[in-house]
């Protein structure tokens, strides 16, 4: 059974992702109308593509979440930004059923853990940073990348 507190960060997760966030930006409703063409843009030379942000960001909430569950291994040298392979329709929908799913697996996760998991040492760090911390770390660093999608897809929607 989930604590209070566990129970308060999977309600900021599922607010997140279609919910009712504090910032008024959430996942589904930002992705929504994003075509695989223009995921796959690069409006800005060097810069990541919105297909990138989005794989980068599932790549890491699978990531930590393995690694909450002890889980050890090397994160990619990618960083999981690397240019998707396959730029289809069918493509771009599975990477958006994949994040439906660790949202799934995020809300499962925190419905099921207590506070001494989130006061416990994340690996690999073991020490240096907790669970939680890492935990909300993750939603930050989330609705980082999700300023960045929304920038690109402004500058994107805008040229059509």
């Amino acid at each position: 059974m989930a604590t209070n507190e566990a129970a308060r960060i999977a309600k900021l997760f599922s607010d997140w992702y279609d919910g009712t966030p504090w910032t008024d930006i959430k996942m589904t409703d930002i992705l929504m109308d994003i075509t695989p063409e223009i995921a796959a843009a690069h409006p800005i030379p060097g810069a990541n593509s919105i297909w990138q942000l989005v794989y980068h960001c599932l790549g890491w909430r699978i990531n930590v979440l393995q690694k909450i569950q002890g889980a050890e291994f090397k994160s990619p040298e990618d960083n999981y930004l690397s240019e998707p392979q396959d730029f289809s329709a069918s493509a771009w929908q599975q990477l958006l059923k994949d994040y439906a799913q660790n949202e799934k697996d995020w809300q499962l996760y925190l419905s099921n853990i207590n506070d001494d998991i989130l006061d416990s040492g994340y690996l690999p760090s073991k020490t240096k940073f907790t669970c939680y911390e890492v935990i909300h770390g993750l939603l930050h660093h989330d609705n980082y990348h999700f300023g960045q999608i929304l920038m690109l897809k402004k500058i994107l929607i805008s040229k059509q």
